[in-house]
């Protein structure tokens, strides 16, 4: 196996002594005792952003754009605390996409969630491991990078080099993926991992062997990852609540901006590019999922993705949006007149959904759960069906809920949030709230126009309200998207404002 090759200046060896005396007051058997690394390899060749390469984008000192290396070093030594003594964890990078019968790379790589968590990684082709060590705090990170290729970065651009993986991302160790050299490290690994092997099964299309070697040499069948970091990552540090926050500001520049431009005659297309385009204007890579801007009984249809009609005075507009900025996710709905001005029935149908968003917004604390949030709106929403007269009294299913209320609200009413937009799914609904957790409350209703047991003048209206929420290190439960509005009269006095 080809480890990193020595420094070429007495400076660099100096910075390397340095950088790992700070990890470690005393080294058994490869392992570390973790400490706050320090930055010690300057390079243009790291393979993305640096404080180097980008000082617009970055602080020095930092992996990416508002986490330092301390943090991702934080987080590694969470999962060593985590997992049992002498184990294995291992990870890797998203597959790239590409375009259809191409070899062109699909634009904007976006990277694994939990591997971006752990390393800072936002490349391809890129394997990490951590070895957890018999004491307590004791681990060793490596990490497994694509061989040198000049006819690569040709079309691709330079990429993380094992001399970057040291000492920039501050791997304990970096192996090139050649030959057999990652799948005998991690055959050497395995062997010794008593504790147990936890993978992230992407590791095995780099290497047909790796999956021989974990049926042979591993002494239990390994256990899945991801439940692991998904703990992890479902609660976030102050770093990652703000950049929620951010994200969500720039969701929100977007709103305003889509919500100025859908008049009477606008094409639906249009609407979402403007959006999109102001989210990357203020600091976004892309979107967080394909929008939906869905005007009239395209509303009606939960992932409405045509957005080829045009909008028209009369008809509702809902638009479900969200983008990614810095590796986290904002996801707002909201639901407006085209014209500027309710008419009676759609108001009284908004209304109906507000209740139930304003009830689970102050029901929202710790020790609540959205499973329990959801049975909120619920409740909330039958009260509304009544009063609106839909259908005969409905009726109650064995476990108290109303069964054909799933007809006009067939959605949960939130989710986990954060580097993705359904976040951490392997943390059941039904957890407590806790301080870090992010999320949202979206409740809805949805009137079919063919619906018999709906009057006719709310046939063909969807409404959905969607809030961006995150419980603070203090407890608090606060409502990162509150700056667009969402009480109705404030709605059209904001359309006015904008239009003006």
């Amino acid at each position: 196996a080809r480890a990193a090759p020595p420094p070429r200046s007495s400076r660099s060896m100096t910075l390397r002594r340095v950088c790992f005396a700070s990890w470690s007051t005393a080294a058994t058997r490869g392992f570390t005792a973790w400490r706050i690394p320090l930055r010690q390899f300057s390079s243009v060749n790291v393979g993305q952003p640096s404080f180097e390469t980008h000082p617009h984008l970055m602080q020095q000192g930092e992996f990416t754009p508002g986490f330092s290396a301390a943090e991702y070093a934080h987080r590694r030594a969470r999962l060593v605390d985590t997992l049992p003594p002498n184990s294995v964890a291992l990870f890797a990078a998203a597959a790239p996409v590409h375009l259809p019968n191409t070899i062109i790379p699909y634009p904007a790589y976006r990277q694994d969630a939990d591997f971006a968590y752990l390393t800072g990684v936002t490349q391809p082709g890129v394997v990490g491991m951590v070895q957890v060590g018999e004491t307590r705090g004791e681990s060793k990170y490596t990490l497994f990078v694509p061989p040198k290729s000049k006819h690569s970065d040709v079309w691709n651009g330079p990429r993380i080099s094992v001399e970057a993986a040291v000492g920039h991302f501050a791997s304990d160790e970096a192996h090139e993926i050649v030959g057999d050299n990652m799948a005998n490290v991690i055959t050497s690994a395995v062997a010794s991992a008593r504790g147990g092997v936890f993978l992230d099964e992407g590791v095995l299309r780099f290497d047909d062997s790796i999956r021989a070697t974990l049926g042979t040499a591993a002494k239990r069948p390994p256990q899945a990852l991801r439940p692991v970091v998904h703990q992890l990552r479902w609660v976030k540090s102050s770093a990652e609540l703000l950049a929620i926050r951010k994200s969500v500001n720039a969701d929100i520049e977007g709103f305003k901006e889509a919500m100025r431009w859908s008049i009477d005659g606008t094409d639906e297309h249009e609407v979402g590019a403007r959006h999109e385009f102001v989210t990357k204007r203020n600091g976004a890579q892309r979107l967080a999922y394909p929008s939906v801007v869905a005007s009239g009984p395209g509303a009606l249809v939960v992932h409405y993705a045509a957005m080829d009609k045009l909008m028209r005075d009369g008809e509702l507009l809902l638009m479900d949006a969200g983008c990614e900025r810095n590796g986290y996710v904002s996801d707002i709905t909201r639901t407006w007149p085209v014209s500027g001005a309710f008419t009676t029935a759609q108001a009284d149908v908004y209304e109906a959904v507000l209740d139930a968003h304003a009830a689970c917004v102050a029901a929202a604390r710790v020790g609540v759960s959205l499973h329990e949030l959801h049975q909120i709106s619920v409740s909330v929403l039958q009260d509304g069906l009544r009063n609106l007269g839909v259908g005969s009294p409905l009726s109650k299913g064995g476990n108290g809920v109303t069964q054909n209320i799933q007809k006009f609200y067939p959605h949960s009413v939130g989710h986990w949030l954060g580097m993705d937009t359904h976040d951490t799914p392997t943390v059941s609904t039904q957890t407590p709230l806790t301080a870090g957790n992010a999320f949202t409350i979206e409740p809805g209703l949805y009137f079919p126009l063919d619906a018999a047991d709906v009057p006719h003048s709310l046939r063909g209206i969807g409404v959905r309200i969607e809030d961006n929420l995150a419980v603070n290190h203090r407890g608090a439960v606060e409502v990162l998207s509150e700056a667009l509005p969402v009480h109705r009269r404030e709605v059209e006095q904001f359309l006015r404002e904008l239009r003006s």
